[in-house]
C-alpha cells in the first residue's frame, strides 16, 4: 500500500512538473532590461520556472532562460512594463496571470498593469482608505 501512494505522488509532481509552463507565454529570442532580478543557475526551463514560483525575494512576473549557460533570471517585469530587446539563445517566459487586462468582474486575481475603471477613474491603491475603505 505504502508503494502505490508513492508512486501516485510521483505522479503528482511530475504532472505539476510538466504543466508549469502553462501558465507562462512563451517568446524565443527576446530579453527585458529588468533591474531587479535574480540569477540561477537551472538545467531546463521548467527548474527556472519552479525558481519563479518560488522566488522570496520579489513577485516574479517573468523569467528568462538560456539553456547554453544554463543560467534562469527571475524578474519583476514583463513585456508590458519593461523594454524588450533581441537575444538569440534567449527564450522570455511570462506568466500570464500579470498579461490580464481585468475588462468585465470584480478583478479577483487580476495582476495586471491597467490602473483605470471602465469609466477612467484612477484606481485606488489597497493601502488607501481615500476616497474609499477597500472591502
Amino acid at each position: 500500500m505504502t508503494l502505490s501512494i508513492f508512486l501516485k505522488s510521483d505522479v503528482v509532481m511530475i504532472m505539476a512538473i510538466l504543466f508549469i509552463l502553462d501558465r507562462y507565454v512563451r517568446t524565443e529570442g527576446a530579453w527585458l532590461l529588468n533591474p531587479m532580478k535574480q540569477v540561477y543557475r537551472a538545467n531546463s526551463n521548467e527548474e527556472c520556472a519552479e525558481k519563479c514560483e518560488n522566488e522570496e525575494k520579489f513577485a516574479c512576473r517573468a523569467f528568462l532562460f538560456t539553456s547554453k549557460d544554463q543560467q534562469c533570471l527571475t524578474l519583476t517585469e514583463n513585456t508590458k512594463t519593461a523594454m524588450v530587446f533581441r537575444r538569440t539563445n534567449a527564450v522570455l517566459y511570462e506568466k500570464r496571470i500579470y498579461l490580464l487586462e481585468c475588462k468585465e468582474g470584480k478583478g479577483v486575481g487580476y495582476r495586471g498593469t491597467e490602473a483605470k475603471t471602465h469609466k477612467g477613474v484612477q484606481c485606488q491603491k489597497w493601502a488607501d482608505n481615500v476616497p474609499h475603505k477597500p472591502k
